[in-house]
């Protein structure tokens, strides 16, 4: 690996199999960009060059790292799901195997590079890897980072998919990203014998809009395929951080609450009115099954990549309980 290098030289050894997970590991690094997301950035001593010519010493510095994003990170964010897509393919042949479709967030596709054979710093093992690695799926994954069930919902790639592959289970998981992302926007000062007058009325129309979009799902696919075995489910409850960014911060800083116990507390209630909500939705449908995820990961900081997504061990908790209820369904 080289530095400087151009940006063509680095387009094509990220579109190498054979270069790609020394180079994702030798240029770039993780960054969380939102609360649900992040993306893989350059390193900063990195440096990009026009052309091969060092003579003329042409560094790219910030406007044209701009480009650079654009041009390249786009690949370097889309390389997991091509893995999964491979996978998949290469199990196609296998009978044996029962055929699901996945949409999803973070939750269920966290970007990371392990099974390239590279270790980055900001890397979990998400829910769809270990329902992966369990030797009776084969996953057609249409998940995608920082995903929000709006968008899930107006592009439906999952209806053509669904269609073409007649798959024996559709999982989803949405909602995260369109809550949390605009939190901090949510929270005023309140009173702690009164949790919910920290959060502005509009937070439970957050919840409503959400829900809606998840009727949406529903009415089209069970109309559309009656026969086939819909999952969703609620999150945990997420353990919100001094240093979070996202959760933590914003609880402290716009909201005043300054215990931990408190921050909790409201967390609680937010992601239990979230499960009540596309619970009882879901009651609503024939073949529509719901996983209740509350109480099971422990609020632990050695279960938690951060202060929305667990780790590793964390999210083993949560996968046993999708393949436990798959298995239950016959699935």
């Amino acid at each position: 690996m080289k530095n400087p290098i151009t940006v063509n030289e680095l387009q094509a050894l990220l579109n190498n199999e054979n270069t790609v997970a020394e180079a994702l590991e030798f240029y770039y690094e993780y960054v969380p960009t939102s609360p649900f997301t992040g993306e893989y950035q350059l390193k900063s001593h990195i440096q990009i060059i026009e052309d091969d010519d060092f003579a003329d010493s042409a560094i790219r510095n910030y406007t044209p790292l701009f480009i650079i994003r654009e041009k390249l990170l786009e690949d370097a964010n889309n390389i997991a799901k091509k893995q999964r897509d491979k996978l998949f393919q290469q199990r196609k042949s296998d009978k044996n195997r029962k055929i699901l479709v996945t949409e999803g967030d973070s939750w269920f596709q966290y970007p990371k590079y392990k099974k390239l054979g590279i270790e980055l710093s900001k890397e979990v093992k998400d829910v769809i890897d270990y329902i992966i690695d369990e030797p009776g799926y084969n996953v057609k994954s249409l998940d995608a980072a920082g995903d929000v069930i709006r968008n899930m919902f107006h592009l439906s790639e999952y209806l053509d998919i669904i269609s073409e592959l007649k798959p024996d289970a559709f999982i989803l998981s949405g909602g995260g990203n369109d809550f949390f992302e605009i939190f901090p926007d949510m929270l005023k000062n309140g009173t702690p014998d009164s949790i919910d007058t920290y959060l502005k009325i509009s937070w439970k129309t957050e919840i409503k809009v959400i829900e809606t979009y998840y009727k949406g799902f529903l009415d089209i696919l069970t109309k559309e395929f009656p026969d086939l075995p819909i999952i969703l489910h609620g999150y945990d409850y997420i353990m919100p951080r001094t240093d979070g960014k996202w959760i933590g911060k914003p609880m402290i800083e716009r909201g005043k609450l300054k215990l931990d116990k408190d921050r909790k507390t409201l967390i609680k209630l937010i992601m239990d009115e979230f499960n009540h909500a596309i619970f009882e939705l879901s009651e609503k449908y024939n073949n529509v099954y719901f996983i209740d995820l509350r109480n099971t990961v422990p609020q632990d900081k050695k279960f938690w990549h951060d202060e929305i997504h667990p780790n590793d061990d964390g999210f083993k908790l949560v996968a046993d309980k999708f393949i436990s209820k798959l298995k239950s369904l016959g699935i």
